[in-house]
């Protein structure tokens, strides 16, 4: 099962690298985004960047449905994931059908950096914690 571990490692730094960039760059340059071109600008944005995350996230759950199945609960991960996906259906989600039909709107942005430090720190956690699983097998 060592190609789960490889493939853990690289999901969960490519989902690292994503929500640091969507963190500290993309969602603030939507504060800079001219109002007229906003709706087609997210929806172009959200419609690409879906292409890229949801793959990710879903391998991320397989990978632990195939450890519950064939080695152990990994319950911290567990919990992680499922705390990155509450997150990003009870803020993320909505913040972006609300930019997306009423366009942009201050409070709005706001609000989705605001509510992204969750999946920030979670996404982070769940990497530290991929680390240290990962040395501490070949310890």
């Amino acid at each position: 099962m060592e190609y789960l571990t490889v493939s853990q490692l690289v999901i969960d730094s490519g989902l690292l690298i994503l929500i640091w960039l969507v963190q500290l760059i993309i969602y603030p340059s939507f504060r800079y985004t001219a109002d007229e071109y906003f709706i087609t600008w997210h929806a172009r944005y959200t419609g690409l960047i879906a292409l890229v995350v949801t793959p990710l996230m879903l391998f991320q759950v397989g990978i632990e449905i195939m450890h519950v199945l064939f080695l152990t609960s990994r319950w911290l991960r567990i919990g992680f994931i499922a705390a990155i996906w509450i997150s990003t259906f009870s803020f993320s989600v909505p913040c972006h059908n609300r930019l997306h039909a009423e366009g942009k709107k201050r409070e709005l942005v706001e609000r989705l950096i605001k509510t992204n430090w969750i999946r920030t720190v979670l996404w982070t956690m769940l990497f530290l914690e991929t680390m240290s699983q990962t040395y501490g097998q070949c310890a």
